[in-house]
């Protein structure tokens, strides 16, 4: 039995077309709510997804957790500039 507790596994944004679709959705800035982000980048579990993408290195936070719930993308240039890196080492290695 391993002695790790609290760590969660996630997915690599590099390597998951469902975090780059919300990504995308998000890097205008504007706020968008978990209806909006399943309809449009067709993600059901958005809290999951954005925990996700805060544990690859992006801003993305539920600034608004009353339903329905809130999400923003915060850092947007640099949410680009990693995004772009992520996916050139992907496409390097």
């Amino acid at each position: 039995m391993s002695d790790r507790t609290g760590s969660i596994h996630y997915a690599k944004y590099q390597e998951s077309p469902r975090l780059q679709r919300f990504l995308a959705l998000m890097l205008d800035g504007h706020q968008r709510t978990t209806r909006e982000i399943d309809r449009t980048a067709d993600i059901q579990a958005v809290n999951s997804a954005a925990c996700e993408l805060r544990m690859n290195g992006f801003d993305v936070r539920c600034i608004k957790k009353s339903k329905p719930a809130i999400y923003q993308l915060f850092g947007v240039a640099q949410a680009r500039h990693l995004s772009a890196r992520l996916l050139e080492e992907k496409a390097a290695a």
